[in-house]
């Protein structure tokens, strides 16, 4: 061997030796100080609507499919959908099905109540409308229950009486009853909890007890624990009324649709019910959103709902 070819052996090896030497030190194959490469978190595609029983459009005018075929068209499946007014445990069981065989994924469900009372309704719509709750749905592929709670909304005991459960009657309220899921995130590894919440009505005086539910939501939560917290629904009052959606920011949640808009009173695309922003997603310990949106009826291509679903990336 030539002494030229021996000096670029020796040359090798000593760098070789060293690059060694600094591995056991780190205890890595990587040289220290070397850069190293974060995947960003993988967002939680979330979508919250009063689905109101998702009557037949003979009965409403309103077509709930073509919500579904608006989510089919957007590039991400969901990983939750918050639900309110669905109507019993086969609804969602059938609704979960019609998910799963249309999107990509499986997914399944947590009902409030498994077979509400009835609302004693006399509308057109009849005994299409009778029962109603709430639920949260998540896809299994990411996600998978761990622990869930339930808890009914409160409505003044008579006019401008104290806040207490407006518990069943003969016009049964099931549609108040509350629930909430903790569910781990097999891809970001961490616990998300979500509840989906429905407030009672101005007929029960429900919105002067707004800043009592949201207080109850945010305790229902924080119970179940979570590294990212959501409460979702109808909340049957404006953002801009009372002081309830202040004590929500305070209690440490977000608004997605503010922060899009850059305040809380928003324009007029960004209503769900009326002329008025009663249907919310919010959520704490998140590290921002994307993507956040109301499905207009323009977007979704016709009514699909008396209210508009909203819906964000939440990024875990």
């Amino acid at each position: 061997m030539s002494r030229s070819r021996r000096s670029a052996s020796v040359r090798v090896s000593v760098s070789a030796v060293a690059v060694m030497a600094v591995a056991a030190v780190t205890g890595s194959g990587v040289a220290q100080g070397a850069p190293e490469t974060t995947a960003a978190p993988e967002p939680l595609v979330t979508y919250n609507n009063n689905i109101e029983n998702m009557v037949p459009e003979s009965c409403s005018g309103d077509r709930f499919d073509r919500l579904i075929e608006y989510v089919k068209s957007q590039p991400r499946s969901p990983g939750i959908l918050t639900v309110q007014q669905i109507s019993d445990s086969e609804q969602l069981k059938a609704l979960t099905k019609r998910l799963s065989d249309e999107l990509p994924g499986t997914f399944k469900g947590r009902i409030a109540v498994a077979d509400p009372g009835s609302m004693g309704y006399t509308s057109k719509c009849g005994k299409l409308k009778n029962q109603q709750t709430n639920a949260v749905i998540y896809r299994t592929q990411r996600l998978t229950l761990e622990d869930a709670t339930t808890w009914r909304s409160d409505a003044p005991q008579g006019a401008k009486g104290k806040c207490r459960n407006l518990e069943p009657t003969e016009t049964s309220q099931d549609r108040v009853h509350n629930v909430a899921v903790r569910l781990r995130d097999t891809v970001e590894k961490k616990d998300v909890t979500v509840a989906s919440i429905h407030w009672p009505t101005a007929k029960w005086n429900g919105p002067d007890c707004a800043s009592e539910n949201i207080r109850e939501a945010n305790r229902a939560v924080d119970n179940l624990g979570g590294d990212v917290r959501i409460v979702a629904g109808d909340a049957n009052i404006d953002v801009g009324v009372g002081n309830w959606w202040s004590k929500a920011r305070g209690y440490g949640f977000a608004d997605p649709i503010a922060e899009k808009c850059g305040g809380r009173d928003c324009p007029s695309r960004h209503d769900t019910l009326n002329k008025r922003r009663v249907d919310v997603l919010l959520a704490k310990k998140a590290n921002g959103f994307r993507e956040v949106a109301t499905v207009t009826e323009k977007m979704a291509g016709g009514s699909y709902s008396n209210h508009r679903a909203v819906t964000a990336y939440v990024i875990p």
